[in-house]
Formats: structure tokens, sequence, C-alpha cells
């Protein structure tokens, strides 16, 4: 990695995207759809063919030159990902599929660990249906009821109505960081500082955030955040969810088979130590070492210049558009 950030500078990044030399209808290719996915600097297409190409092997599972390869790019993936959120451990950064997985996981852990009849989970008006769904499904699993903060005209929350909601009842609050639909960036600290006031965990949906602001999972101090790697320039197929450890090893396996053993017998089985507890199957090891490098392409860039590029995009949006 580049150890002096670049200045951002338009022309240049657009270069590292191949896709953006397409004409469509006789017109280069104006891709406005980041929310929904994000395009691929040639960087990250690069470290995917390669895998294929010279690293291809499953990890952990033997001692021949391809798989300890294989196994040191993904073991460096995770530790990557540790650095780029600031999270204590890398063993709290779990590889799911993507934010909604991630989201999932944690609820199918509370519904059968620690929701039971009439037990409260808050969520926002400004939530994307990924954190929606799953916790209407744990609250009719368990009989738990669902709050929601409202928001005001200007797409931001009521944190008085969030205070009101919160009670002894309440078992975890599921919060957006930045809104897929509005932009809206929600006071995080303050949500979470309510909420640990109870002693209730906080889990934060960055999908949005994720390539936009600098996170830092312990200054936030949350309990679990989680985002997906296609819309932070990375394939699809691959997010992580993060989550303190105390929680974690809280919360029962979300799948069995493969890596998240320790010991297996008809009899019983005894379950791995934290990451892998939540990893069964065969990992998405090439989509983990192509986020690495998608976390490489956004750390060469100066992040000040770079919202400040993003500032100046979004003042132009609102004066054209009114």
């Amino acid at each position: 990695m580049n150890k002096t950030p670049l200045t951002f500078d338009c022309d240049k990044a657009r270069a590292d995207f191949p896709i953006l030399k397409l004409q469509v209808n006789g017109y280069p290719l104006a891709y406005l759809d980041n929310a929904a996915t994000s395009q691929k600097p040639v960087q990250v297409i690069t470290a995917l063919q390669k895998y294929y190409e010279t690293q291809n092997a499953n990890v952990h599972r033997g001692t021949y030159y391809l798989t300890e390869l294989a196994t040191r790019l993904f073991d460096d993936a995770r530790n990557q990902v540790k650095q780029f959120i600031h999270a204590k451990h890398a063993h709290e950064c779990v590889f799911v599929r993507g934010a909604t997985e991630g989201i999932n996981l944690v609820a199918n852990g509370f519904s059968r660990a620690i929701l039971k009849p009439d037990d409260e989970i808050i969520i926002s008006q400004i939530e994307h249906h990924a954190n929606i769904v799953p916790w209407q499904l744990a609250c009719e699993y368990t009989g738990a009821k669902l709050r929601v903060i409202p928001c005001n005209d200007n797409g931001e929350l009521m944190l008085e109505h969030f205070s009101s909601l919160l009670n002894d009842k309440t078992k975890l609050v599921a919060i957006t960081h930045v809104s897929n639909a509005l932009g809206s960036i929600t006071p995080l600290k303050d949500i979470i500082t309510m909420a640990h006031q109870i002693g209730c965990p906080v889990l934060v949906d960055g999908a949005q955030a994720i390539s936009h602001l600098k996170v830092d999972v312990q200054a936030l101090d949350c309990d679990f955040y989680t985002f997906s790697g296609h819309k932070m320039y990375g394939p699809m197929g691959i997010g992580v969810l993060y989550g303190k450890s105390k929680w974690l090893n809280a919360l029962p396996p979300y799948q069995g088979g493969g890596e998240m053993i320790h010991s297996v017998s008809f009899a019983k089985t005894i379950y791995n130590t934290l990451p892998f507890k939540f990893e069964a199957g065969t990992m998405p090891i090439c989509e983990a070492i192509g986020l690495s490098a998608a976390i490489d392409y956004l750390q060469r860039f100066d992040w000040q210049s770079v919202q400040a590029y993003e500032s100046s995009l979004l003042n132009y949006a609102l004066q054209a558009l009114s």
C-alpha cells in the first residue's frame, strides 16, 4: 500500500475502472448506481484473476504450497479488514456474503439464544429492508416486538422519540450508519451511548457508509458492524460482520459444517473458536482477497480530499436539480 495518501484526482481514478470506458447508445457510460453496487477498479480485477490463475486452493486444510499460500492471503485479508475498521481483534471480523447475511446472522442468534416473548428490538424509519425483515422474522419466531424510531421531514432521526422507546425490555438496537435512500448520516455516537446506558447492544448496518466515511468500530463502541464488499469497489459475495468478542461468543453458530467445528462425533460436536464458529463450509476465499485489494485501493487516497470532491458533486447536483 502507498504510505503517502494520494490527493484525489477524478480523471485518474476513473481511468482505474475499465467499465467506465464502455459506450452505451453512442455515449460514454454514466454510472450513478453505486448505492446498489460499485464498479471495480483494475487493481481488484487483477487480484481476482491472479488468485484463480496462480493461487487457487482451499484454506486451513493442507500443507502443500498452494493451500499454504491461499491460507496466508485469506488470513491477511482478515487482518486487513481489522485494521481498516479499527477492530481490536482479527477474530472479531467474520466473513459473510454481505451486510444482509451479517444482519441475518445476528438476528438468527438473538432469536435462538436471547429474545423472549415481549422483548423489544428498535430499528429506525430510514432502514433498508435488509435491516427490517430479519427483525420482523425474529419477532415472529420469538414473540418479541419491533419498535421504530421516526424521522422528521429532513430525514433526520428524532432522538427524543428514541429515548422514549428505550426500556428494560429493549434487547437490541439495529440502526443504519448512512441511509441508502436519503444519504442521511445517523448520530451513531449518541444512539450507542443512549442504548449502552441501559445495557443494550447496538448493531450498525454500514453498507452505505463503508466507502464514504472513516469507520472506527472501537471509537463508535458499537457491538456489531456489518458491510458488503461490492459497495466499496470489491467483489460481490463477500462482506464482514464485526462483533465484540463477548457478543459473538454469546451467539450460537449460524450454520453447520466445515470450518465451524473443532471436533465432531454422532454424540456431540464441539464448535470452533472465533471467527471460524460462524464460517461454515468453504469460504469465498478469492472474494476475501478481492476485498483486501479494494481496501488497499481505498487507502491509496487522502480521504479528506475524496470527501471534499464528494461535497462538491453534491452541491453541484443540488443546484442543478433546483
